[in-house]
């Protein structure tokens, strides 16, 4: 979108005195509306924190006024500052409720939290009207930058799309506007005084270890760069340039490097190779003009170099004025809020909605200079095809983890284009990098998998779909070497992450299973059979972490599950973390791929309702020892939509009701959390349109009560796609979905597959102020998928010197293959002397089953006979109860034990196989005599045959390997 071309607008452009007025007052949000999608947007809503609360992440937006466009490089806009509780008022971005603002920098992560250590800002200009001593500043910036911070009211301040502007208390009158990759400003300053710029080129948000800077006074360009790091400062370096002219000549310049100031200089650097250092404030330059200017300053901004940031300042802006600029932006900003055109709804409603939406469209941003050049994942240069965009930004710290959940989707039903060229940046990580991280991230997960399996299946295709097929295959399978997740070894060994790697690691496990289903359905979409067969099965490895005992999601060790763990908080006290922000409360419903299983695990529809319904009783009560919800925050996003799995999507309807008018409002303060470049306004979005992508790394689409009595989505050059949704009755309070017709066909069904997104339709709703039974049957729900629930998910032997090609137990310790063969147990033949199979399965890949239920069907040539088990334990020995199902639908309990692996056969258990060694993960071999058990046998009906056995639902301590099952 950042390439379009437009055409000048004719409305004859806003003088800044015009502008420059206070907010709207929420007062003012009563009546019925129709203010435009423009004019509904407020910048402001998510800029002030909410100190009454302490959820454990920010209570507020960490948004911004500032200009940009639509998916732009550059967010010219200001940072405030206010003394005091540096949680507040000097949090690095825009505080509501700070009086100083610390200067206008080039770009901005939107919502981001990391208190302290905020990315961008880079290149921040601070007009200065006091006077100069001798030629140079009172002081200098290196250590007195807080003396020339910018007092200002909010009364003088105003913002629209494209543009912000304020009159500063020096009575300067700032403005800012931007192109995709330029930034534009206008300072005015006032008839007496001087008139100085100030040009902080060392002072972004962040850690900084070099800058420099160049003043041609000949072309009134300065230029320059810095060297620093981003966002949250987890290891993720990078290089800016810009390049500035202005239309006024300087009357003098000069330069500072730390403490010295030197009129008439037109140069300084401060550089160093040592990324421990800070650099801030440490350098940067002063222009004047003569007394009154009104100065417009356009710079170009680059990753790649100076001449590259002048060159995207002359081709989009050229010799167009501030006004002209201004103008474009806000032609790009009223056609991307017009892909989304709700029909009705009051101006809070209405402000409240395409503010979400205004905010959903500052990211992802194009990386690209406008000749086509980029700095790749690889450090290197690369060029993008022609008409294309190469993407960065596809949500901050590097990791994809908060836009998975609900910004992309979006991106996909309003810019399909958008879609297609992030999956090519994605396809272009891999090839550059080798691996699915594009840095250092500070949440879990490999998200980009599914991003891109959720595009592609909501028509991104148009891209390498091959490529990154074969890139997750090569990276996300043992031994484990090439993988960005965090303990990804013990995960694709075990299925599991034991609670004492802490770090989050049950709700990790959570996070892969969906991230292993992502690259299921890309493989079955290209026909992957193997591939996707592997990874379905790797997509239930949440039922390692499901304890049937409690019936939650429960940390577990090598020993059994950590029972006493309080669900209630994300940390123990014992400094335990098993939850990413989050409860295990909260992220207990978070098997979106599977929660028809989920639901039977915990017991039924009527046992998961009750439980889903204390969630609900607090929306947003955050994740410090609670019971409620957190829906300001991702992993609970999908949580009101778990009503339709439960047959009652009403009650869904009222959650979303609930959550838009309790959690959400016009107010600065009207962001209940973090956007996190988009997420939790995209999810604001999905909520009002009454449709839901809960089922990550598909296009399913969840129905809930649309919020409009008319929206359509017009996805931008793709009028092929139009999605037309009628909900009459709704502005008058007919919340419920009371019947449903899918391109005129009727359905009841509470979701729509990924087929109508492509293809675009209507949905047309009958609406009604109480509900009904619409939605509530057993053929209504969404779909689970559970193919893979039955799969072997332990890859407990290996080669010798190849010890990281599998782990039985969870200390890295793994049976020895070469071992196996010398004692004649080889893949897909009969174990000596008994009457097992050994699985035939490949180094690396599943040979044993974890229990959890698993159903193995079994081949018995006759009736009657007993039902024995080949397998182990390891920190055992491990007890549980398998189920024997007879063809005639009767069932049988069979008591299980399995002796440790270390140990000598219980009574009744015989040493099927007796080996020698063991292999560890680092190549080497340890010593030791280890067995693998045939299990007391147990007696059937001798008058029954046998249908299929399940495994245990869980153990009593240990860990339960089983390699074959056998009727004789």
């Amino acid at each position: 979108m950042p390439g379009w071309k437009s055409g000048r607008t004719l409305r004859k452009a806003l003088v800044a005195a015009a502008v420059l007025v206070p907010l709207i007052p929420t007062a003012a949000y009563a009546a019925p509306s129709e203010i435009s999608a423009f004019d509904a947007v407020n910048q402001f809503i998510g800029t002030e924190l909410d100190t009454t609360q302490n959820k454990s992440n920010d209570a507020y937006g960490n948004t911004y006024p500032g200009a940009a466009v639509p998916f732009g490089m550059v967010q010219p806009s200001p940072t405030t500052w206010a003394e005091g509780n540096a949680n507040v008022g000097q949090k690095g971005g825009y505080e509501y409720t700070a009086s100083l603002i610390r200067g206008f920098g080039m770009t901005r992560h939107s919502g981001t939290g990391c208190t302290g250590r905020f990315g961008g800002y880079e290149f921040p200009t601070i007009p200065y009207a006091g006077e100069l001593t001798g030629g140079v500043l009172p002081s200098s910036p290196a250590s007195t930058i807080k003396n020339y911070y910018l007092p200002f009211s909010h009364a003088n301040e105003a913002s629209q799309p494209g543009y912000y502007g304020v009159r500063l208390d020096n009575g300067v009158e700032a403005e800012l506007t931007a192109t995709a990759r330029t930034a534009v400003s206008r300072f005015d300053f006032p008839k007496s005084g001087d008139s100085t710029l100030i040009l902080d080129v060392s002072g972004p948000n962040n850690r900084t270890f070099g800058s420099e800077v160049t003043i041609d006074p000949a072309t009134r360009t300065v230029s320059g760069w810095m060297y620093g790091t981003d966002v949250c400062d987890v290891g993720n370096l990078y290089k800016a340039y810009f390049s500035t002219t202005y239309d006024h000549a300087f009357a003098s310049f000069g330069t500072w490097t730390d403490e010295e100031m030197t009129a008439g200089s037109a140069h300084a650097v401060k550089s160093t190779t040592d990324t421990g250092v800070d650099y801030r404030h440490d350098t940067g330059a002063w222009i004047t003009f003569q007394q009154g200017a009104k100065v417009v300053a356009k710079t170009g901004f680059s990753y790649i170099s100076v001449a590259n940031a002048a060159l995207n300042r002359d081709t989009e802006v050229g010799t167009d004025g501030f006004n002209d600029v201004k103008h474009d932006a806000r032609k790009l900003w009223k056609d991307a809020l017009g892909t989304v055109d709700a029909d009705g709804g009051t101006t809070e409603q209405r402000t409240k909605f395409y503010t979400a939406l205004y905010h959903s469209f500052l990211h992802p941003n194009v990386r690209e200079d406008v000749n086509g050049q980029y700095l790749g994942f690889d450090d290197q240069v690369h060029a993008v095809a022609k008409g294309r965009h190469f993407y960065k930004n596809i949500n901050f710290a590097g990791s994809g983890w908060d836009a998975y959940r609900s910004q992309v989707q979006l991106l996909a039903l309003t810019f399909p284009q958008v879609a297609n060229d992030i999956n090519r940046s994605i396809v272009a990580l891999t090839q550059q990098r080798g691996s699915w991280a594009p840095g250092a991230a500070r949440m879990q997960g490999d998200n980009y998998q599914v991003i891109l399996a959720t595009l592609d299946d909501m028509g991104a295709t148009d891209y390498d779909r091959a490529a990154a097929l074969a890139s997750m295959k090569a990276t996300q399978t043992l031994p484990a070497t090439k993988t960005s997740r965090s303990d990804g070894y013990q995960y694709f060994s075990t299925g599991l992450i034991e609670n004492a790697k802490g770090d989050f690691a049950t709700s990790r496990v959570l996070e892969y299973a969906i991230d292993d289903f992502a690259i299921a359905q890309l493989a079955a979409r290209l026909g992957d059979t193997e591939a996707y067969d592997y990874f379905a099965g790797r997509s239930q490895n949440w039922m390692n972490v499901f304890d049937p005992v409690s019936r939650h999601i429960m940390p577990r060790s090598r020993s059994g599950f950590d029972r006493g763990f309080d669900l209630r908080v994300r940390e123990d006290s014992a400094g335990r973390g098993q939850f990413n922000q989050s409860t295990g409360h909260q992220y207990g419903w978070l098997v979106p791929h599977n929660l028809s299983t989920l639901i039977t695990a915990r017991g039924g529809v009527a046992a998961s309702t009750a439980a889903l319904d204390t969630l609900m009783e607090r929306l947003d009560a955050g994740a410090y020892t609670q019971t409620g919800n957190y829906l300001s925050n991702q992993p609970a996003f999908g949580t009101p939509w778990i009503y339709n799995w439960l047959r009652a999507p009403a009650k869904g309807t009222d959650v979303l009701y609930r959550a838009v008018s309790e959690m959400y409002d016009t107010t600065p303060s009207g962001l209940p959390g973090n956007d996190d470049q988009g997420a939790l306004s995209a999810w604001y979005v999905f909520a009002n349109i009454g449709l839901y992508p809960a089922v990550y790394g598909t296009g399913d689409l969840m129905i809930s009560g649309p919020m409009f009595d008319k929206i359509t989505i017009n996805p931008y050059n793709t009028p092929s796609r139009k999605i037309k949704i009628n909900a009459a009755g709704t502005s008058t309070g007919a919340r419920y979905v009371d019947g449903l017709r899918v391109n005129g066909k009727a359905q009841t069904a509470s979701w729509i597959d990924s087929t109508f997104l492509t293809e675009g339709g209507t949905l047309d709703f009958t609406m009604k102020s109480t509900a009904g039974t619409w939605g509530t049957g057993a053929a209504d729900v969404p779909p689970s998928y559970t193919d893979g629930s039955d799969a072997r998910n332990n890859a407990g032997t290996t080669p010798d010197g190849q010890g990281n090609l599998g782990s039985l137990d969870l200390s890295d310790w793994s049976l020895s293959r070469t071992s196996l063969a010398a004692a004649g147990v080889t893949p897909g033949a009969t174990v000596p002397g008994t009457a097992f199979t050994w699985p035939d399965a490949a180094p690396g890949k599943p040979d044993n089953w974890l229990p959890h239920g698993q159903k193995v069907t079994v081949s018995a040539s006759s009736q009657g006979g007993s039902l024995s088990f080949l397998g182990l334990s390891t920190n055992g020995p491990a007890t549980g109860t398998a189920v024997v199902t007879y063809t005639d639908g009767s069932t049988q309990d069979v008591p299980l034990t399995l002796s440790d692996w270390a140990a000598g056969p219980a009574t009744g258990e015989t040493a099927a196989v007796t080996l020698s060694g063991r292999n560890n993960v680092n190549g080497t071999a340890g010593t030791g005599t280890f067995r693998i058990f045939a299990s007391q046998p147990a007696a059937l009906d001798a008058a029954k045959t046998v249908a299929s056995v399940t495994l245990p639902q869980s153990t009593d301590k240990g860990i339960m390997h089983i390699f074959d099952v056998a009727v004789s």
